[in-house]
């Protein structure tokens, strides 16, 4: 059956995290730091999905970066300062036309992003998104964290879909590798990550943005 809904990510797929580098100093190194931080929270959400806990995303993110300001030998406090922007990331320069690219063959746009519902519609809101969006749904709701598989059948319920009805996109590998094993169709972003690990499932649509992973979903309809 053909697609009828294409699903994000939110952080570092539709809206830009290293505007919390400002407080930091906000060089590339500091940005780094961010997405590294990042990374330590995707982590910290495996291991609690793993062991049965929860905690906040955000709770996760902050530990992530008083981390990493650690390592570094700089201001822990310095996290707080940063995740006071969490709610102001900016979207990336094709992330509207790229929604709208997808939207003017038809498609119906979803979000399953990690953090809470109203920090992820409030996010959307801020960048300009929401109006694009007919869903918007959170992890945190299912009782897992992606990449369990417990999100993305979730989805599969909310928006009614098939699991061929409906493509994930993200620009995070294991995203993409959850669900896959989901059985859902996926779009990898390769902006920041370049390369995916040889133990990733092929995504079905893949570009060095989202101008051209909408370009790949919406040529097939758009014909």
């Amino acid at each position: 059956m053909p697609l009828t809904w294409v699903m994000f990510n939110l952080t570092a797929t539709l809206v830009d995290p290293v505007v919390m580098a400002q407080p930091l100093g906000d060089s590339a190194a500091d940005e780094q730091l961010v997405l590294d931080a990042l990374d330590d929270a995707i982590a910290q959400a495996m291991a609690l999905t793993l062991s049965g806990t929860r905690a906040p995303f955000t709770t996760m993110i902050e530990a992530g970066m008083r981390r990493r300001l650690r390592l570094r030998g700089r201001d822990e406090d310095l996290a707080s300062s940063a995740l006071e922007l969490i709610g102001v990331m900016p979207a990336y320069i094709e992330a509207a036309s790229a929604l709208e690219t997808l939207r003017g063959v038809g498609l119906r746009l979803a979000l399953l992003a990690q953090d809470s519902p109203a920090a992820a519609d409030a996010a959307l809101r801020f960048a300009g998104l929401r109006d694009r969006f007919d869903l918007v749904l959170s992890a945190e709701d299912s009782g897992a964290y992606k990449p369990d598989p417990r999100p993305y059948r979730m989805a599969l319920e909310r928006t009614g879909a098939n699991e061929d009805q409906l493509c994930h996109v993200s620009a995070y590998w294991w995203d993409v590798l959850g669900a896959k094993r989901a059985g859902l169709q996926t779009g990898w972003v390769a902006r920041q990550e370049r390369a995916l690990l040889d133990t990733v499932p092929e995504p079905d649509y893949r570009g060095r943005d989202l101008a051209e992973v909408a370009a790949a979903i919406a040529a097939p309809l758009a014909a």
